[in-house]
């Protein structure tokens, strides 16, 4: 295979130049004319196959230091051109894009894109990958000049920005693709049949390089920074004290260091000094009524960038069964700080963000073959001071000094059609004898993993495994938590395959997957199995939601991409998968069937269904007895205009319900409209409608609930209204200075109906107190008095009233300004409007609001809440040594 793919992949060949190019956009300097022009391209779209409609020309030229691509591209029309800030998409523009796996291991590229207007767009492509990791932000050059006959692109890319072998003679992977906008027309150079597998593996020969060096490259980059914070102060006038931690205008400074330093051709050490990240977007709104916690996206640029080193596994199962456990979640490394004050503190100043006192990253490829990462943290111990009533005051220590270390290694064989692999991690937490938190936190956490993945038959088909194990240890305290939490719950009382060791300080799990995949061809079908022991723990500085699971995703898809006479291409998938916990309950399964279309007009959609059938559950009590899930339906539609119009926009709904008497149902738009060259304008809006039959409340000790192990389970049914909208308005200067504004107001209200309590294990069933059993009684304060069996023996408790009205309006502006190659001037803005009103609170002016939406109150009074400003300045400067 390796053998006919290196006679039949198109070559190009590159030639050495002694003198310079000028870089201006034009080829016009003699020397471009010395290489072989490379004319010819294939349409990938809208005609598979066929020629191109209009004539290409790239040329190839190299000295010691840098690789220039220079291109002329044809058009009889006026090309498509749009500014925008680096690597952002933009739907509505031609592009012209050069990928170069420099290492020829068939399995990762570097990619670089320009459009007419000069916008640049890098990124770290994977094997079989389309899009790659964008946050890989190279320092290289590019010149455009748009004519009557087209437009022409000049790149220089230095050397010192790619990675190859210490070879004197090179042999490099190279695609080379052209979008013609107007036409939807896509052409490549080297060209892979849509239903063939393609990326990498597929890409063309470049020639002709030999006799380069790099050398030891030293790249620094040392930044300041200076943030000015305009918060509430929050009086407290009850305690007659003002808030000493917050003057309401706090001044902070602030510098650091990135380096990065090529030991070798081959691998790179990236290392970071007290790393600031103020210019990162902020986190969306959500409102979390579940016992896991929610996933977000890593956008530090230090942790983003190479990360794709860290994964582990290709395949397993999907987010529809649970999805995979993630060994590396960077976002554990300077989290917010785990502890809390006590509950006497009236006022405290708790850190955002534990503090980063450095990292270092290895990463590259060594003579052998074997890809390498590397990942060591340190944070420090923080601490948090706050004041009681009295005005008293006091520190708490809310995180421990931790040391995070990650290593990974991969070797790909056979072209890149075979691969294996390992990762460890390791996190050590300083947790003395005395220190407050040992009895809430691991001192240490290890995992470990192995991978591998194979494909054949010109690599139509893949199987792929994994197995990792964890063991974490701690005191007594430390694990009897993890071993209550809801990843687990090891303390369920009917669960006779679990066991709750109160006494245990260390604990010990594995996860194991296989699973084969057909990915190429019309019809292709995929198949996956996983499961995670009751004992598996990766969360300290992995991401996990569950354990004690058996996995089953399957998926059959068919797929049609020579157009017709109605749609472009069309493709239909479905399947069934299943969920199961360690003593054979089915906990989970889904048959969902589901399908995607675009039309000759380059409108497009998709639909699913999916019916859940009758199953156990087992998370439903959080800790207590086993349930049922009611037999359950689904279905979504959306639908999206041409994305390469000035105007665009796309259309959805997504709606459930079961025999239990739950419903959902979401509709969501998003517009975008773009004027000119420079700037965008999008609004995503939403609205959802949620009721719940049975939402967790709490649960209560009470030795006569014996049909429900001596505790009983209080559940209401909870009607939520919540409305939301995305706004963003971005606007590019020049290719190096942009404005990007980002808005989200996030209105939602929740009602609780009466409470409730399960009748008995295994069931969807429940007794309404006051209606079927006991009385309930409001109390000052909105609780609620609940007495389970009115004059019976049974003990009286109280539950608060849990509606809700949340407001929140988030946004910022980030001006960023690439003044020099490299250098980096950002100035930010942040605002935030939080506010959360419940039955607690102590003064409400209309109490029968709250849980009551209506959407001209609720944005009356979030435009009403006092906001939190915060300003920031960071300028850092390129230094290539």
């Amino acid at each position: 295979e390796e053998a006919v793919h290196a006679m039949e992949a198109p070559r190009a060949t590159a030639v050495r130049i002694e003198g310079s190019i000028s870089l201006d956009g034009r080829i016009e300097e003699e020397a471009w004319f010395r290489a072989p022009a490379i004319t010819a391209f294939t349409q990938l779209d809208p005609d598979e196959g066929a020629p191109p409609t209009v004539e290409s020309e790239v040329r190839i030229l190299y000295d010691d230091e840098a690789l220039y691509i220079g291109a002329i591209l044809q058009d009889e029309a006026e090309v498509s051109a749009r500014l925008a800030r680096r690597d952002a998409e933009v739907p509505d523009a031609d592009y012209f894009t050069v990928s170069l796996d420099s290492y020829h291991d068939h399995g990762t590229a570097y990619r670089f894109a320009v459009n007419p207007s000069g916008q640049k767009q890098d990124a770290i492509i994977q094997a079989n990958a389309f899009r790659g990791d964008s946050s890989w932000d190279p320092v290289w050059a590019v010149e455009t000049q748009i004519t009557d006959q087209g437009w022409s692109v000049e790149m220089q890319i230095p050397l010192s920005q790619l990675r190859f072998s210490q070879a004197d003679v090179q042999e490099w992977g190279i695609q080379l693709e052209r979008i013609i906008r107007r036409r939807q027309e896509n052409l490549v150079f080297a060209f892979t049949p849509k239903l063939e597998q393609g990326g990498v593996p597929r890409y063309g020969h470049l020639e002709g390089v030999q006799g380069i060096d790099p050398g030891r490259r030293l790249e620094l980059l040392p930044y300041m920074a200076g943030q000015a914070e305009f918060l509430q102060p929050d009086a407290a006038s009850v305690f007659g004290l003002a808030n000493p931690y917050r003057s309401g205008a706090d001044y902070v400074g602030n510098m650091g260091l990135d380096l990065s330093y090529g030991l070798t051709t081959n691998l790179t050490l990236n290392g970071t000094i007290n790393p600031d990240f103020g210019q990162v977007e902020v986190d969306p709104a959500i409102i979390n009524l579940t016992d896991f916690e929610t996933r977000f996206e890593e956008r530090r640029p230090f942790f983003v960038e190479g990360a794709d080193i860290f994964s582990f596994t290709r395949g397993g199962p999907g987010q529809n069964v649970g999805g995979t456990p993630s060994l590396v979640y960077s976002r554990r490394i300077g989290r917010a700080p785990q502890g809390q004050v006590p509950s006497a503190a009236a006022f405290s100043d708790v850190p955002t963000a534990t503090t980063i006192l450095g990292a270092v990253k290895l990463t590259g490829r060594t003579q052998d073959g074997w890809s390498v990462g590397i990942l060591e943290a340190v944070t420090q111990r923080e601490q948090a001071n706050w004041t009681d009533e009295t005005g008293a005051r006091d520190v708490s220590i809310v995180e421990p000094a931790t040391n995070f270390l990650v290593g990974r290694v991969r070797r790909d064989l056979n072209g890149g059609r075979t691969g294996f692999g390992g990762i460890a991690s390791a996190v050590s937490r300083r947790l003395g004898e005395e220190e407050p938190l040992r009895g809430d936190l691991h001192a240490s956490a290890y995992s470990a993993g192995l991978d591998f993945f194979h494909e054949w038959a010109e690599r139509t088909w893949r199987v792929s495994a994994a197995f990792a194990s964890s063991q974490v240890t701690g005191t007594a305290d430390a694990l009897a938590g993890t071993q209550r939490s809801s990843a687990r719950y090891l303390h369920r009382p009917d669960a006779a395959h679990l066991d709750l060791d109160s006494a245990a300080t260390s604990m010990a799990g594995y996860y194991a997957m296989a699973g084969v995949e057909k990915q190429a061809g019309a019809f292709q079908v995929r198949t996956t199995t996983a499961a995670i022991s009751p004992g598996y723990e990766v969360n300290d500085i992995g991401f996990q939601s569950r354990a004690d699971r058996i996995l089953l995703d399957t998926t059959l898809r068919y797929q049609e991409t020579v157009p017709g006479s109605v749609f472009r291409s069309w493709e239909v998938r479905g399947g069934p998968d299943a969920v199961w916990n360690f003593a054979g309950d089915r906990i989970f399964a889904e048959f969902n069937f589901f399908g995607f279309w675009q039309f000759l007009n380059y409108w497009g959609g998709g639909w699913r269904f999916g019916y859940n059938p009758r199953t156990e559950d087992d998370e439903l009590t959080r800790g207590g007895p086993i349930a049922r899930t009611p037999r359950g339906f689904y279905a979504n539609f959306d639908l999206h205009s041409d994305q390469s119009k000035r105007v665009s926009g796309s259309a959805r709904y997504q709606g459930g319900w079961d025999d239990g008497g739950s419903r959902r149902s979401s509709v969501g738009a998003n517009l975008s409209y773009r004027d000119g060259e420079r700037w965008d304008l999008s609004l995503g809006p939403e609205i959802s409608r949620r009721h719940a039959t049975a939402q967790y409340i709490t649960s209560v000790s009470d030795p006569l609930a014996d049909h429900t192990f001596g505790r009983r389970y209080v559940f209401a049914a909870l009607d939520q209204t919540t409305v939301s909208i995305d706004v963003r308005f971005n606007v590019t200067f020049t290719p190096d200075l942009s404005l990007e504004l980002y808005a989200q107001p996030f209105l939602s209200s929740g009602a609780y109906a009466a409470p409730k309590e399960l009748s008995a294990p295994g069931s969807f069933d429940f007794l309404t107190y006051g209606v079927e059993v006991g009385t309930v009684v409001p109390e000052e304060g909105r609780l609620l008095n609940i007495d389970p069996d009115g004059s019976g023996l049974a003990p009286a408790f109280t539950v608060e009233d849990l509606d809700f009205n949340y407001r929140s309006l988030l946004g910022n502006a980030v001006l960023r300004w690439e003044w020099r190659p490299g250098s980096t001037l950002f100035l930010v803005w942040q605002q935030s409007r939080t506010g959360r009103l419940s039955h607690s609170d102590a003064l409400i002016a209309d109490p029968g609001a709250i849980g009551d939406f209506d959407l001209r109150r609720e944005s009356d009074q979030l435009l009403q809440i006092r906001p939190d400003n915060i300003f920031l300045l960071k300028v850092n400067y390129w230094l290539n040594l």
